[in-house]
């Protein structure tokens, strides 16, 4: 039977750059699916590398090094305790976002490869942070990724991009989509049902009544293209009033990480005189945001990359007609079912929001085509392909141990002078 070893560290609550984000979704659906399965090919174990990596004298010792504490932690410390403890049981291990894997391993794994997204869009991302740190930054990933015996791409781009970037061999990456969670679909049935959800979710949240709402929920990286964002709710909101009608509110979800991603919002913001038409709610629980999809009339994404786009799906598992980026791998997601337009330009972005808030035709059946097209995409078929990805990587390593003793026995036959 294979062993493998599944890193569940993005549900501490404390490693806040995966436990509020997609990474710690995915890694709860995929917890989820293995407490349940039973295969009689896989066992399926669980352990922290946050943890892994705290403990011990090694820590202590690298807590007095005055910079790189963390980079020392994971590709020093680390690797040597993969052989330690109930770590010694698992044959494989799973580490679920690129990001934490150690750059060097004695121990084989699997990796997810969330997205190349520093890699494809270098330019963007090493503008605000030091050049060394980067690139060195970048190459520890590159490493852990070239090192893995299997990856797995949560889409098809993200693959593509893998072969591409970084010219990893085809037969190597395992496409495992992500899904949605099911509770998603009951908001829809208030959408289709015409259940009228105004009233307690605006008084929660400080959003007023009277005007529709179009939804944004992601973080405010660069990539999230928050600029456009916020140009393309205003330029739709000025078409709008010149009608005589109600201009939408643009309503932010999402955690802000940093004091530099404030200063952007507030200064596209400012710039196009939106101060009083949009509000940014931060981080907003699932509870929350699902009666926040039932309140909105559409959903905006305008990011220039993402891996998958997992709030596009949710968005439209929620009945909510979505309007996202034509780029990366949101038309994958959303297919047919949602109206895509190039998110470079605010006059196209604009176009399509305008449409959807004048002609609730269009809004009804984009989103009977948008739940219809969630359906596709369920955690339980994420937690097959990534069982399969276990067994596909268990043969590569069979076929790679019968090469290397095919090879020490043609060369044991040549030194002894046997006919080979």
């Amino acid at each position: 039977m294979i062993s493998v070893g599944l890193d569940l560290s993005a549900l501490d609550p404390g490693f806040k750059s995966h436990a509020h984000r997609g990474i710690g979704r995915y890694v709860a659906e995929l917890h989820k699916f293995f407490e349940s399965c039973r295969d009689t090919d896989v066992s399926v174990g669980f352990f922290d590398h946050e943890a892994l990596r705290r403990n011990g004298i090694a820590d202590r010792v690298m807590s007095l090094v005055p910079c790189g504490r963390t980079s020392l932690r994971q590709h020093v410390v680390y690797p040597r305790r993969l052989h330690q403890g109930v770590m010694r049981d698992y044959s494989l291990l799973h580490f679920p976002a690129h990001m934490d894997a150690p750059a060097w391993s004695s121990k084989p794994y699997v990796l997810t490869v969330l997205d190349l997204i520093p890699h494809v869009l270098k330019e963007l991302y090493q503008a605000d942070k030091p050049g060394w740190r980067f690139r060195i930054a970048r190459a520890l990933e590159v490493m852990a990724i070239r090192q893995a015996t299997l990856i797995l791409a949560i889409s098809k781009t993200t693959a593509d991009d893998l072969v591409r970037v970084l010219g990893i061999p085809r037969e190597r990456i395992v496409v495992t989509p992500l899904g949605v969670d099911q509770r998603f679909f009951d908001v829809a049935k208030r959408r289709l049902g015409s259940v009228d959800a105004e009233g307690s979710i605006r008084s929660r949240l400080g959003i007023p009544r009277g005007r529709p709402i179009v939804l944004y929920v992601g973080g405010h990286d660069e990539r999230k293209n928050i600029g456009n964002l916020v140009g393309i709710v205003h330029q739709a909101g000025v078409e709008l009033r010149s009608r005589g009608k109600a201009p939408p509110l643009l309503v932010m979800a999402g955690r802000i990480t940093s004091a530099s991603e404030i200063q952007r919002l507030d200064s596209m913001l400012r710039r196009y005189g939106m101060q009083n038409d949009a509000i940014s709610l931060g981080y907003v629980p699932d509870e929350d945001l699902k009666d926040l999809y039932a309140e909105s009339t559409l959903f905006l994404f305008p990011t220039l990359y993402e891996g998958f786009g997992l709030p596009a799906l949710e968005a439209m598992a929620a009945g909510l007609p979505v309007v996202g980026s034509n780029t990366s791998s949101i038309p994958e997601v959303v297919g047919d079912a949602g109206r895509l337009f190039n998110p470079l330009s605010v006059d196209d972005g604009a176009k399509a929001v305008i449409d959807l808030l004048e002609c609730a035709d269009t809004r009804r059946a984009f989103t009977e085509a948008g739940v219809a097209r969630a359906r596709e995409f369920s955690w339980e078929r994420t937690g097959r392909a990534t069982l399969e990805g276990y067994k596909r990587a268990h043969d590569l390593l069979v076929a790679r141990a019968s090469r290397r003793g095919h090879h020490t026995q043609n060369a044991t036959d040549s030194a002894s002078g046997l006919p080979l």
